[in-house]
């Protein structure tokens, strides 16, 4: 498979499942409309930022387990 492959692929599933995915995190965290991104301070964007970055952590350590698993 080519890079120019690869990024088509990730490309097309980011434009179908990214605005569900937006707009679901919204409904749970923000249904009334009252905290909003555009709301946040610079400094709650990171700490949010932050937290799904330790969350890849945990997704990738899983993952790697169950492929040194496999090996």
């Amino acid at each position: 498979m080519t890079d120019q492959e690869i990024r088509d692929i990730a490309i097309k599933e980011f434009s179908t499942k990214a605005r569900a995915k937006f707009d679901a995190g919204t409904l749970e965290h923000n249904p009334d409309g009252t905290k909003g991104l555009g709301r946040l301070s610079a400094l709650k964007i990171v700490q949010a930022a932050k937290e799904e970055a330790w969350d890849q952590i945990f997704y990738l350590t899983a993952l790697e387990q169950q492929l040194i698993v496999e090996m």
